[in-house]
């Protein structure tokens, strides 16, 4: 096996986690595996000139950056059922990588993108093997706009699937959000802190009305969240997105707006390997997964690979389901 999978027991977590998890890792019987993989790309362009001030890679290098990529997704990471991206450009890249892993692995997997608003081009993906079935795709707040700007309040909106394999749905909802950039500047870091506070206090509320809405359905939050734990000084997005802000150092205080909380399975990884990004030598976790309490699934494992710079900058998080 080329992954290294923590295989986590519950009896090794926090108390609070413990409860937490415990509703969620029931016995499954006739069990099937659901593999779900989340990975920052680090602006992965294609090498044609779209038009639109984006990056253009040479020839050479975007065939070796696809074929690092293929290289990744089968023999380290196994072939997940579905792949979430963040920081690709278009559907040639996906549909590129998609025909690499069918020549080398003989799977088959369709892309999923819509562009976003982001000026320097990167989007939002995912890449689902053929066994599984897509019911819906869509793009959230692509319309959604900042008061004091008029500006976009995605660059990437979140894009949402709803996937099955043998008749059992999940909901996974793919996100990147704005980075900690500017965040302490006394020019830029108001409107910064303000536009990850927004972007969090959504995503939190649109999970709460799917709860509400979907009751006894499966959702999984992922992707590159652009947050730490524990929070910053400055607004607690992982805290507002969970559904426990904690606003005590935040300069700008979060709503609670998520009932009954989402549980971070990210946090069954053990300690020394739970980071996605290292900034400045310190390793830091940017990359999550969340599930509501009604998540129909076991999480068997879930872990993050080592960081390989030749193919990202981001360490990919996969997750071993069971239904």
């Amino acid at each position: 096996m080329g992954y290294p999978y923590s295989h986590r027991k519950l009896s090794t977590l926090s108390s609070r986690t413990l409860v937490l998890l415990t509703v969620l890792a029931a016995p499954a019987v006739n069990a099937e595996s659901l593999r779900i993989l989340s990975q920052n790309m680090n602006r992965l362009f294609d090498n044609i000139d779209d038009g639109n001030n984006e990056q253009i890679l040479s020839r050479g290098r975007f065939r070796q950056r696809v074929k690092n990529a293929a290289g990744k997704f089968g023999d380290e990471f196994e072939l997940p059922h579905i792949i979430a991206l963040q920081e690709v450009e278009n559907s040639n890249v996906l549909r590129q990588i998609a025909a690499e892993i069918r020549k080398r692995y003989g799977e088959l997997y369709r892309p999923v993108l819509i562009r976003g608003h982001d000026v320097s081009g990167i989007n939002l993906a995912f890449l689902v093997r053929q066994d599984v079935e897509i019911k819906k795709v869509e793009q959230l707040f692509r319309n959604t706009r900042l008061k004091q700007t008029g500006n976009p309040l995605f660059s990437r909106p979140p894009l949402y699937l709803e996937a099955c394999i043998l008749e059992k749905c999940i909901s996974l909802l793919n996100v990147h959000l704005r980075s900690m950039r500017g965040i302490d500047s006394d020019r830029k870091g108001q409107r910064v802190t303000g536009k990850r506070l927004r972007q969090a206090e959504t995503i939190a509320a649109w999970s709460n009305d799917f709860q509400r809405s979907r009751t006894g359905a499966s959702l999984l939050l992922l992707g590159d969240f652009n947050a730490l734990t524990p929070t910053d000084k400055h607004v607690d997005v992982i805290g507002i997105i969970r559904g426990n802000p904690d606003n005590t150092t935040a300069s700008l205080p979060g709503r609670d707006l998520v009932d009954p909380d989402l549980v971070d399975i990210s946090a069954l990884v053990t300690p020394p390997k739970r980071y996605s990004f290292i900034f400045r030598g310190n390793r830091q976790q940017l990359d999550y997964m969340f599930v509501n309490r009604s998540f129909d699934a076991e999480i068997k494992a879930i872990n993050f690979s080592r960081i390989d710079y030749r193919f990202s900058d981001h360490a990919g998080l996969l997750a071993w389901l069971e239904w």
